[in-house]
């Protein structure tokens, strides 16, 4: 039986006497460290969509760990993971690295679109993006945790977000929403502290990085972030970076990885 054949058989451990959360809906194209597929599930009434990347290595005792990584903003959500030649091939140019850096560093990754973004539900909800859809997208990855145990492989004890400009703000909701989450990582946030009357009910450690010189989100957001964080006495650790990069390139992207892959492990036990 080939590997895609094993994952749609064995993806979903929910007791048959219970209606699984997740959907295994297709394979998806791998990379050097990763097997991915499709799945779908129910926000709020609408089908959406997340791509699993699972790693190539052994599986540890315990499951691996996981990372849900939360996107930035995408000027036309329904070319989220289309490729410039148009391939639907999640997650798309931009974030191709997001599952290799972490399959690569022992992760199990989960991506979800988000509503109305490539062939997910709510685009109607969502077309004119704005805080309110920065919400929904938040309640989207809240819906998706909820169904993570039925994916095989995972540590359901070692669940980890990262993020990326608009992302911040989905996972700091996501934090808020949720106690399950063991740490959490922030590239080039946007500005989230519209939400500081509740972040002192936020209850993981958070990594946060950024350029010093982002045209697109200013390391302000992210320093003001840490700084709110450090009033509060939240443990925060922030790295800034020189340059202008808002997506981290070449040898600080992979020091960011490093960084984020050393400090959710040390919070495994």
């Amino acid at each position: 039986m080939n590997r895609t054949l094993i994952l749609a058989v064995l993806l979903f451990s929910a007791s048959a006497l219970s209606e699984p959360l997740l959907s295994y809906e297709r394979a998806l194209d791998s990379g050097p460290s990763f097997s991915a597929y499709l799945v779908s599930y129910q926000s709020a009434g609408l089908k959406v969509h997340a791509m699993v990347a699972l790693p190539d290595a052994e599986v540890p005792e315990s499951g691996f760990p996981v990372v849900v990584a939360n996107h930035g903003y995408v000027p036309n959500p329904r070319k989220y993971g289309i490729t410039a030649e148009g391939k639907d091939s999640r997650p798309g140019d931009y974030y191709r690295s997001v599952p290799e850096l972490y399959t690569s560093r022992g992760f199990l990754v989960v991506l979800p679109d988000y509503r109305g973004h490539n062939s997910s539900e709510g685009y109607e909800q969502i077309k004119e993006q704005n805080r309110e859809s920065v919400a929904y997208y938040a309640d989207d990855v809240v819906a998706l945790m909820a169904g993570l145990g039925e994916i095989e492989h995972v540590d359901l004890d070692n669940i980890f977000l990262w993020s990326h400009s608009m992302g911040g703000a989905v996972s700091i909701r996501v934090q808020l929403a949720t106690d399950v989450i063991k740490a959490a990582s922030y590239w080039a946030t946007m500005p989230v502290s519209d939400l500081s009357d509740e972040f002192e009910d936020l209850n993981a450690p958070i990594l946060i990085q950024h350029s010093s010189g982002d045209g697109s989100t200013s390391n302000s957001n992210s320093r003001d972030l840490a700084n709110e964080l450090q009033a509060l006495q939240h443990p925060v650790v922030y790295f800034e970076y020189e340059g202008s990069d808002h997506y981290f390139e070449g040898e600080t992207r992979v020091l960011a990885a490093d960084r984020d892959a050393e400090f959710f492990r040390a919070l495994i036990k």
